[in-house]
Formats: C-alpha cells, sequence, structure tokens
C-alpha cells in the first residue's frame, strides 16, 4: 500500500478525518475534499485541515494529481468524479477500513470492539495509557475534549509511543480486517445487524488477536467468546478487585479500589462500566492503579456523549449520542437518577436515524423507552431521518410513538399529550418540548447519524431558556 502521498475524498466525515491527521502528524503530505468544504460549510474544519498542512481541493478529479492513492469511505459513490478519476489514472483506490488495517499493522494495536461504547472506552483508555507514560496514538470515532482543548480536531493524535488505539466496528464488518495486539470486547447486541450475524464476526476477530482479548464478562455473548488465557472485566469490577464506596454524581462516578480513590467526569452506571474496561486494559499494559485514576480523572468525555448542554430557570438540558437500545436505556436511566437518590421527570427526544434500523430494532427502542421512563416522563419523536439514497419508509416514527402508548397509557392523558408524542419537524418537537417543561425537568435529546443534531440541542436549550430565564 502506498501511502506517500494518499488522497482523501470525503475527508470531513470522522472516520476520514482521523486518518488524514493522523498521518499528516506523521509528516506524510496529504491531500482531500468534500463536497460540505466545496458549499462553504464547516469553514473552521476547512482552516484546521489547513492549519496542520493538509491540501484541500474542491471534490471533481482536479486534486488527485501526484497522489499515491485514492482513500474512500463506503459513502463515496461509484459516480464519484474522484473515483472515475483515479480509474483515469490507474490510481490505486483504498477503503478506510483498508488503511486503518493497515496502519495498525505498522504498530502495537489496541483494537476496542462492541456495539456499544466504544469510543468512550477508546477516549478513556487513551487517558490511561497517557498517564503512564506510553504517548500513545489514537484514531477513534468521536473528538475528545482534551484534545480539542489542545487546538486539535479531536479525534486522531500521534504519539511518540509504540501502542495504538483504534476502534474496531462491528456495523459495517471491518472489524475482522484487523490482527491487534490486544482486543476488546464490551458487549455484542442487536444493532445494525442480528446477534447471529454478528457473533462470527467476534469470534473471527477474537481469534485474531495477538495477546489477548478482554471481555466483559457480564455480556453473556461476550462471556461465551472468551477462551483460556482471556481476560473478563465486569460492570463494576476488574481483576484488582471490585469498585467500591461508589457514588453516582449527575455528572460524575467515583467510587475507590485496592485502596485507590477514583473520579471519572462522566456519569452514570454504563461509564462504570466502561471505566472497568479502561482500566482492564491500563492493568494489562502495567500501569498502575494510581496511574490508571489519574488517567481516568483527566477524562473529558467525546463529542455528544452525555453532553451538558446548560441549565436555566431549573431546566436541565443534556445533549447524547445514545441510538441503539442498550445506548437509549442507558442513557434515559442516568438522566432519571438524581444524584440524591430520587427520581426526576424527564422529557426525553428520540431522533431515529433511518428507515432500516426503525425496522430492524424499533421495538426494542419503545421497550428500552417504555423500561426507563415513568408515565409521567414524555417522549418525543420528531420524524425518521432520511439521508437520501433508496430506502423503504413503510415505517414511521408516530408507528414507534403508538407502540409506547400502548405499552404506558396515560389514563387522563388529553389528546395528543400522552406519554409518546410524534412530531413531524424538529421545529415543532422543540416547541413541544419548550412548552411543556417545568423547573426540574431534565431534557435529554438523543440521536445518531444525523448530523443537525448537535445545532438541534442549542437550539432546543435556547427555547428553553426564552420560557425559563436564568435565575
Amino acid at each position: 500500500m502506498d501511502l506517500t502521498h494518499p488522497f482523501f475524498s470525503g475527508i470531513a466525515g470522522t472516520g476520514m478525518s482521523a486518518l488524514a491527521q493522523y498521518l499528516a502528524f506523521q509528516g506524510t503530505p496529504v491531500s482531500g475534499s468534500d463536497r460540505s468544504l466545496d458549499r462553504g460549510a464547516e469553514a473552521d474544519k476547512r482552516a484546521y485541515f489547513e492549519r496542520i498542512g493538509i491540501t484541500l481541493a474542491p471534490q471533481d478529479g482536479s486534486g488527485l494529481d501526484g497522489c499515491s492513492c485514492l482513500v474512500i469511505s463506503t459513502a463515496i459513490e461509484a459516480q464519484n468524479p474522484e473515483v472515475r478519476r483515479a480509474g483515469t489514472l490507474n490510481l490505486p483506490i483504498i477503503h478506510r477500513s483498508d488503511l486503518l488495517a493497515e496502519l495498525a499493522r505498522r504498530r502495537k494495536t489496541i483494537a476496542i470492539s462492541g456495539t456499544s461504547g466504544k469510543s468512550t472506552v477508546t477516549g478513556m483508555a487513551y487517558h490511561v495509557l497517557e498517564a503512564g507514560g506510553l504517548q500513545p496514538s489514537l484514531i477513534t470515532g468521536a473528538n475528545l475534549g482534551t484534545l480539542v482543548s489542545e487546538g486539535l480536531l479531536g479525534n486522531a493524535k500521534a504519539g511518540a509511543g509504540e501502542w495504538l488505539l483504534i476502534e474496531a466496528d462491528e456495523s459495517d464488518g471491518s472489524l475482522i480486517k484487523y490482527s491487534p495486539e490486544l482486543g476488546v470486547i464490551l458487549n455484542v447486541e442487536k444493532d445494525h445487524k442480528e446477534v447471529e450475524e454478528l457473533i462470527p464476526l467476534f469470534e473471527r476477530f477474537r481469534d485474531q488477536t495477538a495477546r489477548r482479548v478482554i471481555l466483559n464478562g457480564d455480556d453473556a455473548h461476550c462471556a461465551a467468546l472468551a477462551r483460556p488465557g482471556d481476560l473478563l472485566f465486569h460492570p463494576a469490577s476488574v481483576a484488582d478487585g471490585a469498585a467500591r464506596d461508589i457514588r453516582l454524581g449527575d455528572w460524575d462516578t467515583r467510587f475507590t479500589m485496592a485502596g485507590t480513590a477514583f473520579r471519572i467526569r462522566v456519569p452514570g452506571r454504563h461509564n462504570l462500566a466502561n471505566a472497568m474496561a479502561a482500566l482492564a486494559i491500563g492493568r494489562e499494559l502495567g500501569i498502575s492503579l494510581a496511574d490508571c485514576a489519574r488517567g481516568l480523572e483527566n477524562y473529558r468525555g467525546v463529542e455528544r456523549r452525555h453532553v451538558h448542554v446548560g441549565d436555566t430557570g431549573g431546566v436541565t438540558v443534556v445533549d447524547d449520542f445514545a441510538h441503539n437500545p442498550a445506548k437509549v436505556k442507558a442513557c434515559l436511566e442516568t438522566v432519571k437518577a438524581a444524584a440524591d437518590g430520587s427520581k426526576r421527570r424527564v422529557l426525553a427526544i428520540f431522533h431515529p436515524h433511518g428507515f432500516a434500523p426503525m425496522k430492524l430494532m424499533g421495538r426494542e427502542l419503545v421497550e428500552g423507552i417504555v423500561s426507563a421512563l415513568d408515565a409521567s416522563d414524555v417522549i418525543f419523536m420528531p420524524e425518521i431521518y432520511y439521508a437520501g439514497g433508496t430506502a423503504d419508509k413503510s415505517i414511521s416514527s408516530a408507528d414507534l410513538i403508538r407502540e409506547a402508548n400502548a405499552a404506558k397509557p396515560v389514563a387522563d392523558a388529553k389528546q395528543g399529550a400522552g406519554f409518546g408524542r410524534f412530531y413531524s419537524t424538529k421545529d415543532e418537537v422543540i416547541a413541544a418540548v419548550a412548552k411543556e417543561a417545568r423547573p426540574g425537568d431534565w431534557i435529554v435529546s438523543m440521536g445518531a447519524r444525523d448530523p443537525s443534531l448537535g445545532g438541534f440541542a442549542q437550539k432546543l436549550f435556547a427555547a428553553v431558556q426564552a420560557r425559563f430565564p436564568a435565575r
């Protein structure tokens, strides 16, 4: 694979930008293009790429001269002008996942897999290795707050050490392309594929791992994958012992282990489990508990994972990436439980992220929402996000809301004001949530794939703030 001067088509995407930055940080000449940049969007990202030495070109094929290969993702169609021009130039076309596999082959790699928690655990583990003095490299799927504060985009870093941390994605099957030194399997759940389809992928990933695999011992599918010599962690324990004196705060989690005090600056039992996975990685590499604790406290979260948007007039707004049944349920359980042990009222918004995913897991999503929330809470949904292309649109968010209301009827609800509420547009949702809110409520917006969701959370907060000015 000739990586002397790669060209990235769609360089502004999360996965592509991480690879492009990683190579640029190592001194490799990198070029790229993106339709969003051609439209004048993401000006900050354009300025960042140029600042770190990446050459940008229009997405018309003109930037390929002098490049050694064209890197594409699944989102790049065959009729893309750069794909066509690469053909006329006899330029190798490399898929993003194959490039990541090649970069992983060149380093001692820790590949973190699982249907939930990959970005969080990768970020936590990166900070643990940093605190342990290992100066790791990182290629991940979400921006780390600490790297953003250093002036980076946040999803890549080229460290001086020998270890590289990556995410191994099961959704497109690419995790079988990696043969890491150390593999991690966090969970095996229905998401983009049925569990029966996922198990063979994780078995192959396990068998291609050189050293050993770290698995979640409380996930039945993970535990069944474990072989003699593999290492199990649990949601509140690792080989060093159990987490004790656990205190789940609104914005952090504290515990002790073997006499060492820990604080992670993210809430919820699911993040306690994520911390156990990162701890297991650190201890496997010989990092002391004290350094693991320091690394976990340095972790500042990743983009759109339980982000505190703001407080106004007694109302709190949170933005979260949750989009599959397990993530949505974990997010709702976290915002539902107050630090003092009481339960607060939650106004939840879920943005369904595609017609096919809702056909696959819509029922399980509704079950998770219904089990996590009370009848006094409300779940709002706009219509399913449509990214373009061919899609079977025979399912609607309205269908999911009907199921939710059937499962949790509200006896005295007015017409259209039950537990679940459907609105055609996001703006209608914002207006309805702002009208429904009252002091003491927590509002959480959940969803993935739709690039407008970060901006949605800000608009939502502004609408609530207009009704309840900050005290």
